[in-house]
């Protein structure tokens, strides 16, 4: 066998080595699920392929925009444990589970997605978003709100020694000086924290205002093979 035919297949595979990712991970997306008729509560949905384990999950939440809390007994959670599961199964489950409390908070008019930043999006750090209320048509929207992000290492009960020590949290600010949120710890649900970005605005289908506004916040953590993306959402609307 000549030595350009051994070469070949090694030349192959590093080029085929080079054009996947750096790091693996389980990046999930996202659904907004809904408000309820009154634009109290929000309820959104996350869902992917695990890493590591493989399987598929689904996580559904319902948020009291005026407590800024977890309600209707959410978080509620799905994996399924089998090799050949797949996000469909996982999120049919998922919203089975939380189908009471969607109809007992009335999670009817759809969330009406304002602002979103693409994951393919170039030249975005993600720290910073700025969004109007849209019109009727080709109408300009109406007014402007600016939200920006600071992320800081803050105490946490989970032990992230192992990535140089405690996760990162973050304050939300509007027009740059008012802040709106800040982390005091970082839950242990949201794991060893690496960064937080911007993903979305949304408001309710129907309202022209932005009094029931919500910043959605991808959360990227350490994972088992590399890092890992949730979300939060955050109420900003001036109510």
């Amino acid at each position: 066998m000549a030595l350009r035919d051994l070469v070949r297949p090694v030349l192959a595979s590093l080029a085929l080595g080079l054009a996947l990712p750096a790091f693996a991970g389980d990046s999930a997306e996202f659904d907004a699920i809904g408000y309820s008729q009154d634009h109290r509560y929000f309820a959104f949905e996350q869902f992917g392929i695990q890493d590591g384990s493989g399987f598929a999950y689904a996580d559904l939440f319902v948020i009291d925009l005026e407590t800024d809390s977890f309600t209707a007994g959410s978080p509620f959670r799905v994996r399924v444990d089998e090799d050949s599961s797949n996000v469909a199964d996982a999120r049919a489950l998922v919203h089975e589970e939380a189908e009471t409390a969607l109809d007992e908070f009335d999670i009817s008019t759809p969330a009406r997605p304002i602002a979103l930043r693409g994951d393919g999006e170039l030249g975005d750090d993600g720290l910073s978003i700025t969004y109007g209320i849209p019109s009727y048509g080709l109408a300009q929207v109406e007014g402007e709100y600016a939200l920006s992000l600071d992320i800081f290492r803050a105490p946490s009960n989970q032990d992230c020694e192992i990535f140089e020590g405690d996760p990162m949290g973050f304050a939300m600010y509007r027009d740059s000086d008012t802040e709106i949120y800040r982390d005091e710890r970082v839950p242990t649900s949201r794991r060893c924290v690496i960064t937080y970005k911007f993903y979305g605005i949304f408001t309710p289908f129907g309202s022209w205002d932005n009094a029931a506004s919500v910043a959605v916040l991808s959360v990227w953590s350490h994972g088992f093979e590399g890092p890992d993306r949730r979300f939060l959402a955050v109420p900003v609307g001036e109510r």
